[in-house]
């Protein structure tokens, strides 16, 4: 999970938080959203070569599906270059009431943009925006700071003034003003203690950038701040912020914006059943799929499958978002920690006919091998893929490496040659690879490998990190109140993490080896549940984007490449199972080892050497074997 969705302060209208139950009476007069991104150093979301800016208008397209959306201007900030330059994007949002308010709160929002945001404010005035054409013109926000003492009549005088104030200056033919409108309102508080904020919006038109215009528009700001010093006489502090021409977004051509998005180039390199679906980014919540913070049909599935006989195989996923009432000044949701170190298995695969007794038997005692050399009953297991190519099956085994030395390194390369040279023929495209670590003792006979190659891009990483914490959120079955339930079928995240220093395949080019892999490994008990879970995330992510579709959309948007590896385990050796229990016994005190049973004799994997084999072909006949020679010596013997 990105988060806990419990935070202290978040996002007020008229008092009244947006997830409580006062909500549902929220004042029905139009209300203005106004956000402000800052980004980190690097981040461009106008760039449409970068992967933020893609999620960027992806987040504006959905925002624009919100009910009661009417709707959106942005431009960024308009500021002199710097090194470092952080970009500052300012965003206005018009909803017909507090309903459209609340429900982009409660909504996903612009939380796709986490991993980009560095620092973020979400506020809103009650405000409806004068009736003109904004677009392409330049925003002046002036924001006066009151101390919180401020009272409502103070706060309906300073209205007044600032009206009596900026009105003339609008379109005023014998200043030349360059104003269109304006308008400006108290901002809502999140906490009765904190200080006042009025908001004034200025419209400019366009700047040509041609001499006379920019005289005049320095003109007609020097004129602005005389006529309203006599509104800074009690405000502890006034701020100024420009932005470029305005761009804008309304729900009747909401594909505006998207004409230009290039396809997810991903769908068509990827064998995940669950990364090859068609996904809409537009708002879908309704009341029969969704109640609090609870996926209705994921609650249930998980009823379903704790049937008696079962009316599934296992639960289906749970169905969750990071609300953007929760990304606030107040605080900035954080991901899962997903390090990335060194890796804690080795993976070496070969394709061969897993029946073929050569095989077999080398492979048994490559196994033997290696846990030899590793020491200490290192953590192993392997098994069969189920997409089976050809006569051949594709058999991987899974060894765990960390902290051994070099010495130890180079004889497990040995190993493997040796075990390759033993097979001959009979294997092909021997392999090996870097894996994360995975706990051994929590495998179950199914487990699912998954590579999500990702750009070396740091905040490409750190979005990609947000979006696996939801991914695996949908793995946690849930019931009444979103408590977790484990006694029940399920597909479980077992491990996920970075891995570094992976070898690609030989054929790639420079790029490829660049890319950096993440990957996850997902188990569940019973035969055809993991069929079950991915058919049903897929099939729900095209017509659900909040609760499934945008974690695949986020997820497919920041990966070139997906590939899922599903295995069947086999059980383990049972010369491993004797060790590893002989280990656990030499920590059990003397008293309690009498009255254990004895283990049985190890017995170890045959040698290759006596595999039995076609005999050698028999040498030719010598001349003394012949039967006239034999005759001829016996009778000289005679004599």
């Amino acid at each position: 999970m990105i988060t806990e969705y419990y935070v202290l302060k978040r996002p007020r209208l008229v008092n009244i938080v947006y997830d409580s139950k006062e909500a549902n009476h929220l004042p029905t007069i139009p209300v203005l959203s106004i956000l402000q991104f800052t980004f980190h150093s690097g981040v461009d979301v106008l760039d449409p070569s970068q992967l933020g800016s893609l999620l960027w208008r992806k987040s504006l397209k959905y925002v624009s599906t919100i009910p009661g959306f009417r709707s959106l201007y942005w431009a960024p900030k308009n500021s002199a270059p710097s090194f470092d330059q952080q970009q500052v994007m300012i965003v206005l949002v018009q909803w017909e009431s507090g309903h459209g308010w609340k429900l982009f709160q409660s909504s996903l929002g612009f939380s796709m943009m986490l991993g980009y945001i560095k620092d973020i404010s979400n506020r809103c005035v009650q405000l409806d925006l004068p009736n003109f054409s904004h677009f392409g013109s330049l925003l002046e926000i002036v924001s006066f700071r009151f101390s919180s003492s401020v009272n409502t009549d103070r706060e309906s005088d300073f209205i007044y003034k600032w009206k009596e104030t900026i009105s003339p200056l609008l379109n005023d033919e014998t200043t030349g003003s360059e104003l269109i409108d304006c308008c400006g309102q108290w901002l809502e508080a999140d906490e009765a203690s904190e200080d006042r904020f009025f908001v004034g919006l200025l419209f400019w038109k366009p700047d040509t950038w041609a001499n006379h215009q920019r005289q005049s528009r320095e003109a007609n700001i020097r004129n602005l701040i005389d006529q309203i010093t006599d509104l800074t006489t009690d405000a502890t502090a006034v701020v100024s912020v420009f932005t470029t021409q305005l761009n804008h977004v309304v729900p009747a051509t909401p594909t505006l914006q998207l004409s230009s998005l290039p396809s997810d180039s991903v769908q068509s390199q990827t064998n995940h059943p669950i990364f090859k679906t068609s996904i809409k980014p537009e708002y879908n919540v309704n009341d029969s799929t969704y109640s609090g913070t609870l996926d209705l049909i994921h609650v249930k599935s998980v009823s379903q499958a704790r049937k008696n006989p079962p009316e599934r195989i296992a639960c289906g996923p749970a169905g969750n978002w990071c609300p953007m009432g929760i990304i606030s000044q107040h605080h900035l949701p954080q991901p899962g920690q997903y390090g990335t170190g060194t890796p804690g298995m080795e993976i070496i695969s070969f394709r061969g006919r897993a029946d073929n007794p050569r095989i077999k038997s080398s492979f048994e005692r490559l196994r033997q091998k290696l846990w030899d050399s590793l020491g200490d009953c290192p953590g192993m297991f392997w098994g069969r893929a189920k997409d089976k190519e050809g006569d051949f099956d594709k058999i991987s085994l899974f060894v765990e490496t960390r902290n051994r030395n070099r010495e130890i390194r180079k004889q497990l390369q040995r190993s493997i040659q040796e075990f390759s040279k033993e097979c001959g023929d009979n294997i092909q495209d021997l392999s090996t690879g870097r894996s994360i670590s995975i706990d051994c003792s929590r495998l179950a006979p199914n487990m699912d490998v998954t590579f999500f190659e990702v750009s070396e891009n740091e905040r490409d990483q750190e979005s990609f990190e947000y979006a696996f914490s939801n991914y695996v959120e949908t793995t946690h079955p849930k019931l009444v109140y979103g408590r977790y339930y484990n006694a029940v079928s399920k597909v479980t995240c077992l491990s996920r993490g970075w891995v570094t220093n992976h070898q690609s395949p030989s054929g790639q080019s420079e790029q490829d080896r660049t890319i950096l892999q993440f990957m996850s490994v997902f188990t569940y008990e019973k035969e055809g549940a993991g069929e079950e879970w991915y058919n049903d995330f897929a099939q729900r992510a095209q017509t659900q984007y909040d609760l499934l579709g945008h974690i695949v959309d986020w997820i497919r948007t920041l990966s070139t490449r997906i590939t899922i590896q599903r295995f069947a385990l086999e059980k383990q050796d049972s010369w491993m199972t004797i060790l590893r229990e002989e280990k656990v016994r030499q920590t059990y005190p003397p008293d309690l080892l009498a009255l254990l049973p004895p283990l049985p004799p190890v017995i170890l994997p045959q040698s290759i050497q006596s595999i039995p084999e076609r005999p050698p072909s028999p040498p030719p006949p010598s001349i003394f074997d012949l039967p006239w020679a034999k005759r001829q010596g016996e009778s000289n013997e005679r004599k």
